[in-house]
């Protein structure tokens, strides 16, 4: 398989910033691509000096609005720029599908430059696009690509079987936005010669990575056709630091695979998707935890029980389901419980000795009902509220336990229920960071407080218990905990000691 190169896309106004962002991320990059577009235009007459004091192949480029590009000026003036950076030291000069024009074509190869012939198209993968990568090159040194943006998971698994299908050695395929994260980071799995990335203050294209997450976090010059896929998926993906806390074990322990956040809508083309990929295992989050166990081939005795699914292990017979949020969760509460230094009263059952544990769980989705089978499994019978009576009364009944509405009733309620309270909703998440699932709610300080949520560090929630004086767990402890076990689960082997805290931004 061709080897993938990792390009720079320069966003900068002035190509004195450029030459600067090329010096910032020199050791992680082989190419460069000078977006001219986004230079001012007094800029504009010295691009012909700026690949003589580059010291990587530079590709030129002036996009147009409807490509996603800043390029407002004529068109006679753009084909201008093109053509002078042909005879000045440029490697490659991108020219979109519909420019045709045989005489530049000619003078840009002359002068020794290839072409990369370029389609764009931001409102999803067009069903003719096989076609039409082929058609791109009038030329045998021509490099055919094409930058698209999937709108849903059938549309990204599309764009894969194009990438299979097409025979060009020499080939650049992308999907733009959140959705084709997968194909930026497998490019040298997937045969792109190569994947585009820019710096983090401005960038190129929607779904663009920076040099350090490519290189540092996904290990982007070590993927190659044996790479090991393994990922979180769920909606929405973008915050989850499962990929850091994986590849983090990867990288130390010499692992060939890579772990990467998937933004999955439609589990049944997920599922094709994944198959495709030979993707290894999965960690599975909101809101597919229960969803996912229809999709399995065997799963295991605690499964059943709890009803929720949040670790995938490719087999033999298709896909083993298990739960590893259970001992996620217990360890961390274990430890606060059991350390004298942090507790006024030892508790009950495997807690320790003394009274036993009064408990509440807010929510009532596939983390609760882990969190409902942790705590009944160490005797503890907690109050379930939910926004949604229906949902709580359900889990409730699953486990015996009393619930409520998150209304007077269930405020009272939390009186009795007041030892731990675990916040195991979306609410106080990113993007949405402010979302309190308990707003009127005064802590009295005596309460131990857990919240499920790991990004932020500390929720809303969290520090309002804190301030109160309440002893409190992070969702990242839980994070951690359930992670290790997923990881042994995916390799084999045990996760490597690191601190929690390199986590916390």
């Amino acid at each position: 398989m061709p080897e993938s190169r990792l390009c720079l896309s320069l966003t900068g106004k002035t190509l004195r910033s450029n030459l600067d962002c090329i010096s910032k991320y020199r050791k992680k990059i082989d190419m460069v691509e000078l977006r001219a577009d986004f230079l001012k235009p007094s800029e504009l007459g010295s691009i012909q000096r700026f690949p003589g004091k580059c010291d990587l192949p530079v590709i030129f480029t002036v996009r147009l609005h409807r490509d996603g590009g800043y390029f407002s000026g004529k068109e006679k003036d753009r084909r201008k720029l093109l053509s002078e950076a042909a005879g000045s030291g440029y490697s490659y000069i991108d020219i979109e599908e519909d420019l045709v024009d045989r005489e530049l074509e000619h003078h840009i190869r002359k002068n020794g430059a290839r072409i990369i012939r370029s389609i764009h198209d931001f409102s999803g993968v067009p069903g003719n696009l096989a076609g039409r990568i082929r058609n791109l090159s009038h030329n045998p040194a021509d490099i055919p690509k094409a930058a698209v943006m999937p709108q849903n998971t059938l549309e990204l698994l599309r764009l894969i079987e194009i990438f299979q299908d097409l025979e060009t050695s020499q080939k650049i395929l992308i999907g733009m936005g959140e959705l084709g994260l997968l194909t930026r980071v497998l490019a040298p799995k997937l045969g792109s010669w190569l994947s585009y990335c820019s710096s983090p203050e401005k960038e190129a294209a929607p779904g663009h990575l920076d040099p350090d997450q490519l290189i540092d976090l996904y290990r982007f010059k070590s993927i190659d056709a044996s790479t090991q896929i393994f990922g979180v998926i769920g909606n929405p993906i973008r915050h989850s630091l499962s990929p850091q806390i994986h590849n983090y074990g990867y990288k130390v322990l010499g692992i060939n695979a890579v772990y990467l956040p998937l933004l999955v809508e439609d589990l049944e083309s997920f599922f094709r998707l994944a198959d495709i990929l030979r993707i290894k295992g999965l960690s599975v989050t909101l809101p597919l935890k229960e969803s996912v166990i229809s999709h399995l081939a065997e799963q295991d005795e605690r499964l059943g029980s709890i009803g929720a699914c949040n670790t995938l292990v490719r087999k033999a017979s298709g896909w083993y389901g298990t739960n590893t949020d259970v001992d996620g969760f217990l360890k961390p509460l274990k430890t606060m419980c059991l350390n004298k230094e942090l507790t006024d009263r030892p508790q009950a059952g495997e807690f320790g000795p003394g009274p036993r544990l009064k408990a509440t769980v807010i929510g009532a989705g596939g983390a609760a009902r882990s969190v409902v089978y942790a705590l009944n499994q160490c005797g503890i019978k907690p109050l379930i509220l939910n926004r949604t009576t229906e949902r709580a009364e359900s889990l409730a009944r699953r486990f015996g336990c009393p619930y409520s509405g998150i209304d007077a009733q269930g405020y009272a309620l939390i009186e009795e229920y007041s030892d731990l309270i675990v916040q195991s909703t979306s609410v106080g998440m990113e993007p949405q960071a402010g979302g309190d699932p308990l707003p009127d709610y005064r802590f009295k300080g005596t309460e131990l407080v857990y919240d499920l949520v790991y990004k932020p560090h500390l929720t809303r929630f969290l520090q309002r218990a804190q301030d109160a004086g309440c002893r409190i767990i992070p969702g990242l402890e839980m994070l951690k905990s359930q992670a290790e076990a997923q990881f042994k689960l995916f390799t084999g082997r045990e996760y490597p000691i690191y601190s929690v805290s390199r986590y916390n931004n």
